[in-house]
């Protein structure tokens, strides 16, 4: 088991501090940016695509070296420089949520929170987050895993997830809901989406639902 604890965080319209320019702050802003964070950059230079993003105002940027006041309110920092002995202060300053470029074992001795940024797929409703101890093999599960949730995995999820809203609605007694919802996302509903797609899944969960 990992001494990592898996979480996700809501990012939207949050403070998000990144300190550096580079071509690694460049995929840091724009994996903050997919997650609709409010993204100010601190690096006294840029990436040509980084400066992109800041003329058409996705970001802020400011043109300077950092000082720890630059964290001031971020709910979460990304210290990208090139520079370990800056990032490895930046991990220092941080008081909430820090992730470093460095490798882990350089900054776990910290007091303040760390996160890593796993290999992420999503798809239509569906994320999933993996991370192992090698961010290579992280990515090349993530193509493996893609390969099982195609079209009508989408489907069953956009499915759900409009029937969840309908389900809270119709049933007032939150105990019978959470018995149909265990049911129409069982191991033998995706059996039955797997073996013979979403048309057969859905007149399944249909007959869960009139049945219940």
């Amino acid at each position: 088991m990992s001494d990592l604890f898996p979480v996700f965080i809501d990012i939207k319209d949050k403070k998000c501090v990144v300190i550096g320019g580079g071509v690694v702050a460049e995929r840091k802003i724009k994996t903050l940016l997919n997650y609709g964070a409010h993204i100010t950059v601190i690096s006294p230079k840029v990436t040509k695509s980084i400066e992109k993003l800041i003329q058409s105002n996705k970001i802020s940027h400011i043109k300077k070296l950092y000082t720890k006041d630059d964290l001031k309110d971020a709910l979460i920092v990304v210290a990208a420089t090139s520079n370990s002995a800056v990032n490895e202060q930046i991990v220092n300053d941080a008081k909430f949520l820090v992730n470093s470029v460095e490798k882990r074992e350089d900054y776990v001795k910290n007091n303040n929170i760390k996160y890593i940024v796993p290999a992420i797929l999503e798809k239509d409703g569906l994320t999933v987050a993996i991370s192992t101890e090698f961010p290579a093999l992280s990515k090349t599960l993530r193509e493996e895993i893609k390969k099982y949730y195609g079209k009508d995995f989408a489907l069953y999820v956009r499915y759900l997830k409009k029937l969840r809203r309908e389900l809270k609605k119709k049933i007032s007694d939150a105990k019978k809901r959470r018995k149909i919802f265990r049911k129409i996302a069982s191991k033998q509903i995706v059996s039955i989406l797997r073996q013979y797609g979403f048309k057969k899944t859905k007149e399944e969960i249909d007959r869960i639902i009139n049945e219940s």
